[in-house]
């Protein structure tokens, strides 16, 4: 679902447009009203009525990693400074439901998990965390900062974030988008290809099947600077195989949303507007 806002460019998407784009990627309207009520439920969307309409946006967990997205974007690897930051948690049996939150939310905005009650990160992204920094009583979590020398923390960034899988799903991706543009002319210039795409719900189709599943990976590890990536590192390949995705499928997508929510219904003028980007290569 967060796809959605990103290709609509909006923080904020009216109910029955949302409906109705989940329905062109393939859900019944019963399964899509389902979902948008599961993630209300879960607190991974919120809503609210206004001129007798639906309102929705994304929250918890998911909202984090949709920003995480936007700011990659826009921002390179930081620099590797000798510490990682960390964050070191006691949970007992009987408060499972945070612990599970904060981890989840913990490695959507860039933590990975060194070991069971370490959560490490190459800054300090604990502001992302919101409400959950004001744990329930019995508790215990604390910031630190564990200082490793350059191998030491390579070592500790593949285990915490699992790189040797990721690197082999970032790869996989590059390859499928590679491929799947070779009809579309995307391997060419910047444009390559859209000239000659509908902007209707085949295009929104495709610009999901081919980016949704990597962003959602992308999500799965940090930005490393270059003295912690592993030997063959996939992501930048990653990165300009989805922007190739973009350039090809992106605006087409974007104009079939854009289409859709005019027939059903804009967000309201309050709503703030977000750019729908992707980490360059």
């Amino acid at each position: 679902m967060p796809f959605l806002f990103g290709v609509a460019g909006e923080s904020e998407l009216p109910g029955r447009a949302l409906v109705r784009l989940l329905g062109d990627l393939g859900l019944t309207e019963a399964a899509g009203r389902a979902l948008v009520a599961r993630m209300r439920r879960d607190g991974q969307l919120t809503g609210e009525r206004r001129g007798g309409r639906a309102y929705y946006r994304l929250a918890g967990g998911t909202a984090a990693g949709f920003a995480r997205i936007k700011s990659d974007a826009s921002a390179g690897a930081p620099e590797w400074t000798g510490r990682f930051h960390a964050l070191l948690y006691q949970v007992p049996e009987s408060e499972r439901a945070y612990r599970d939150a904060l981890r989840r939310t913990a490695l959507l905005t860039g933590y990975g998990l060194l070991q069971q009650g370490v959560l490490i990160a190459l800054t300090d992204r604990s502001a992302h965390l919101g409400p959950l920094l004001d744990p329930p009583q019995g508790v215990r979590l604390r910031t630190a900062e564990i200082a490793m020398t350059d191998d030491e923390a390579a070592r500790a960034a593949y285990d915490a974030w699992d790189l040797g899988t990721l690197d082999a799903a970032f790869a996989a991706h590059a390859a499928a988008m590679d491929a799947a543009l070779e009809p579309a002319g995307g391997g060419s210039g910047a444009g390559a290809g859209s000239g000659a795409l509908a902007a209707d719900a085949e295009a929104l189709r495709t610009f999901n099947r081919l980016l949704g599943a990597a962003l959602v990976d992308t999500l799965r590890a940090p930005r490393l600077p270059e003295r912690l990536q592993p030997p063959g590192w996939s992501l930048p390949r990653l990165h300009a195989a989805i922007g190739k995705v973009h350039r090809v499928y992106g605006g087409p997508a974007a104009a079939y949303v854009r289409g859709v929510l005019a027939e059903e219904g804009t967000p309201a003028p309050s709503s703030v507007q977000s750019r729908w980007s992707v980490p360059p290569p």
